[in-house]
């Protein structure tokens, strides 16, 4: 039980962000802040490289965090499609991805990391020296393979007049999240505290409250499943994987990582190796690895991908979009891994 309480300790936080993560997407959109982003975007420019949106992902993601990335940006995206009368869903995959891809940048850049950097001691310096160049490598590799299945430049659809009434509340909302997010933890500030602010702003702003949208379910079963690994899942059954020094064998950690954080969520896998490991090893970094860019491959693998899916509201596509992109982005991450040791 002193387990399964130290897991769910543990991601807490991840699964409160959860919680007011999907309302304040609602929120922002029911106040007309996507649309009249979109509609800037429309008069700036008449047509939008998704190059440009996937790097916006990216960047968002190294010098946010993953989750960050899935709020804003998914229901932009989404505007942005449908005023250019197309799929939404192919555009709305670039920051699903992106949150994965380049999720092991950066320290903050992911809880997964963090989670492992305070428990084995380690320094920002080690996370870019080991796992940097391997994330760099599925962003290049996914935006490989994207084209060859979806259109590369967007129309902005027409230039009708912005309500820019939305922007008043909306942009000083934003940056304030933006700088929260950062700096926030700083002061002892976690990222769902600024979120639930934010929150409670727009409540004011458009005088409702979604609560359909809070996935509380969601979050029970993710709490659940975490549980449920910290008390009955011993920390010595990955000593073997810990140990992996040989490059074939690291890259099969990696597998079996990505495996485990779409079985059980990546959280409680992260805590799996973390939790028995005295130092980081090959074998602990290509884990690292794995459970960061393979956590896409299925819905439970990030809180990430849960996130999108309650914005995005589309399960039927999900597994046929994400895996012709992610296993050759992922194979990319664990051939550059496996050349730097």
């Amino acid at each position: 039980m002193d387990q399964a309480g130290e897991a769910l300790a543990t991601v807490a936080p991840a699964l409160a962000f959860l919680l007011v993560g999907v309302p304040l997407a609602a929120l922002l959109d029911e106040l007309g802040f996507f649309d009249a982003v979109a509609g800037l975007l429309a008069h700036r420019w008449r047509e939008l490289p998704v190059l440009a949106l996937w790097l916006l992902a990216a960047a968002t993601t190294v010098t946010l965090n993953l989750d960050t990335t899935i709020v804003l940006l998914t229901p932009l995206f989404v505007r942005l499609a449908r005023r250019a009368d197309v799929d939404p869903i192919p555009l709305a995959l670039v920051p699903l991805l992106l949150a994965a891809f380049a999720s092991s940048v950066l320290p903050v850049s992911n809880l997964t990391t963090l989670i492992a950097t305070e428990q084995l001691d380690l320094g920002v310096g080690d996370v870019v020296a080991h796992l940097a160049l391997p994330s760099a490598a599925a962003v290049v590799a996914g935006w490989l393979v994207y084209p060859t299945r979806h259109p590369v430049r967007l129309a902005a659809g027409d230039a009708e007049p912005v309500d820019r009434r939305p922007l008043r509340l909306g942009i000083p909302l934003v940056v304030a999240i933006l700088v929260g997010v950062t700096v926030g933890p700083s002061f002892g500030i976690d990222p769902w505290m600024v979120v639930l602010a934010a929150d409670l702003v727009l409540v004011v702003g458009v005088r409702r409250f979604p609560w359909r949208d809070v996935p509380v379910g969601t979050a029970v079963a993710v709490g659940a499943v975490a549980a449920a690994v910290g008390a009955f899942v011993p920390t010595s059954l990955l000593d073997p994987l810990r140990d992996a020094s040989h490059p074939a064998a690291v890259a099969g950690v990696t597998v079996v990582a990505a495996a485990a954080a779409n079985a059980v969520n990546n959280i409680p896998a992260t805590l799996l190796m973390v939790d028995g490991a005295t130092h980081p090893t090959a074998g602990v970094w290509a884990w690292l690895l794995g459970v960061n860019v393979g956590a896409v491959l299925l819905p439970l693998g990030a809180l990430a991908n849960l996130l999108w899916l309650r914005i995005v509201r589309d399960e039927r596509t999900y597994v046929r979009l994400v895996l012709p992109i992610a296993v050759p982005a992922l194979a990319a991450a664990i051939l550059v891994q496996a050349v730097i040791g």
